[in-house]
């Protein structure tokens, strides 16, 4: 049972790893400049360790952009978890995706290699991940609605404007700005967005 328990957790992290440092070559070399041998080199092992993972390059590919997505939900959510004000929870979801990509931003190579690539396969995934994440931050604008924190706008309307406003940033800053100038966007549409919000 321990040997069992080992192997699945020597896999997992194998798996983890590929992962790792296919995200990195995907978005700096692209998907089709990227040859899995040289992930496989970077790793150290043979390019017949990663096919037995993924056994072509596009699930390769694929399985790296849902791991971004995953990533960020996550981060996400161990930011947001303990928080029980609906305000400051709002407040936590700017930053908390404004921090991951700041930390994160070659993963945007990636969304955009992946878009041009796989043009319905990019929406059905990207829309997957996003509906969730609209979903939550949906249901906490109508928290603070219905507890009269902010102004009567419908919680659709202002969870659309603000992912619109958050992507605007994010791929703005991505073509040419630091990132430390990206978390500090970040912390403007934190206080001029939620204050205009308040009542």
């Amino acid at each position: 049972m321990k040997r069992k328990l080992r192997s699945k957790e020597i896999k997992v992290r194998r798996q983890a790893d590929i992962l790792d440092a296919a995200a990195e070559i995907f978005a700096k070399t692209g998907y089709h400049l990227t040859d899995v041998e040289v992930i496989a080199d970077r790793l150290g092992v043979g390019k017949g360790t990663i096919y037995r993972y993924f056994p072509t390059k596009q699930k390769l590919f694929t399985a790296v952009m849902e791991q971004m997505m995953k990533k960020l939900a996550g981060q996400m959510a161990s930011k947001i978890g303990s928080i029980t004000n609906p305000i400051d929870k709002l407040k936590a979801v700017i930053r908390s995706h404004m921090e991951f990509f700041g930390n994160n931003i070659h993963l945007l190579e990636i969304f955009i290699h992946y878009r041009s690539e796989y043009k319905i396969q990019s929406k059905k995934i990207y829309l997957k991940h996003y509906a969730r994440g609209f979903r939550g931050t949906e249901k906490l604008v109508q928290q603070c609605v219905d507890l009269g924190l902010i102004k009567k706008i419908p919680p659709r309307a202002i969870a659309n404007l603000l992912t619109d406003i958050f992507y605007g940033i994010l791929f703005t800053t991505f073509l040419g700005v630091s990132k430390k100038s990206f978390l500090e966007k970040g912390k403007y549409l934190e206080e001029v967005f939620i204050n205009n919000l308040l009542l």
